[in-house]
């Protein structure tokens, strides 16, 4: 299967790898120091599952690539407008695109910019990898699965195509409950480790960490009632639970890109929640704080 990776950072790459190693036809979309380390030597992907090195194609832009059966968008979800018109054209070239993306709104606003629905799937990954070296990336925690609408056209691509690998393909009658639940995952982690200033265990710790966890995914969760997505009750618990599960000395992705000097999501994640608060009446100090820190500080180190 021909396979383009749209956004070949930590995710992309690990996504990209698996794919490779399985024996498709990758090309990876990527440029600066990584592109030019996976050209010079290869992909290589560290994890506790073992070492995995792998040749991969690498382009500047989608619009190089000539034909394709499937695609997968992993850029940062501030890039989103950026790579439209690439997706577009592999749309125009056969491809069904899977957004891999963080946030609630990736697929909403492709079809905005003219690409048809029945081309789009949202997707959820519940996998952590970060790009640690140009060319290397390195796969945090156990987890690997990805979780598509039942009714998606990729679907049965998504599936033949990691056939055989460690990542699981899944599939649920109503995406959205299942992006409400990832983005409570991601902005509760990225609200507490802002405000702690310290990795999970840290948070945890702390006499307060406890109620706080539970308060920030409360505050994301009720915003996604309040918008009308139909989330069970006992979500919240299950989302504490899943929390509970990362290591201690875990950053989320917001964090890290934070510490690297890189540009983070949190306009699209605890921004966008405190903003979606304010639409329906829901309060969210907590988003309101975390976001507030970690903007200020990343408009200072830039």
């Amino acid at each position: 299967m021909k396979i383009v990776v749209v956004g070949a950072g930590g995710l992309g790459s690990y996504v990209g790898a698996v794919l490779a190693e399985a024996g498709h036809d990758v090309t990876l979309v990527v440029r600066g120091d990584h592109r030019a380390a996976i050209e010079a030597r290869g992909l290589e992907v560290r994890s506790h599952a073992g070492d995995v090195h792998v040749e991969v194609r690498c382009v500047g832009s989608a619009l190089e690539v000539d034909a394709v059966d499937l695609a997968f968008l992993v850029t940062k979800t501030f890039s989103l407008d950026d790579v439209a018109d690439q997706l577009r054209h592999l749309v125009e070239r056969g491809a069904h695109v899977v957004s891999l993306l963080n946030g609630v709104t990736a697929v909403d606003r492709l079809e905005a910019s003219g690409i048809s629905r029945d081309a789009l799937a949202d997707g959820v990954a519940y996998m952590t990898s970060f790009r640690v070296a140009p060319g290397i990336v390195e796969r945090k925690a156990a987890h690997q699965r990805i979780v598509l609408d039942a009714g998606a056209g990729a679907i049965d691509r998504v599936r033949e195509a990691f056939r055989g690998t460690l990542v699981g393909i899944e599939d649920v009658d109503d995406i959205r409950v299942e992006l409400w639940e990832k983005m409570s995952v991601v902005c509760a982690l990225s609200v507490l480790c802002a405000i702690g200033e310290r990795n999970m265990g840290s948070v945890r710790s702390h006499p307060f960490g406890r109620e706080l966890q539970r308060r920030a995914i409360a505050e994301v969760l009720d915003v996604g009632r309040a918008k009308g997505v139909p989330i069970p009750p006992e979500t919240n618990a299950k989302i504490d639970e899943t929390l509970d599960r990362f290591p201690d000395d875990f950053f989320p992705s917001v964090i890290h890109d934070l510490n690297q000097r890189r540009r983070t999501e949190m306009g699209d994640l605890g921004e966008e929640i405190s903003r979606l608060g304010r639409t329906y009446g829901v309060p969210t100090p907590l988003h309101d704080a975390g976001t507030l820190i970690v903007q200020l500080a990343e408009a200072r180190r830039s």
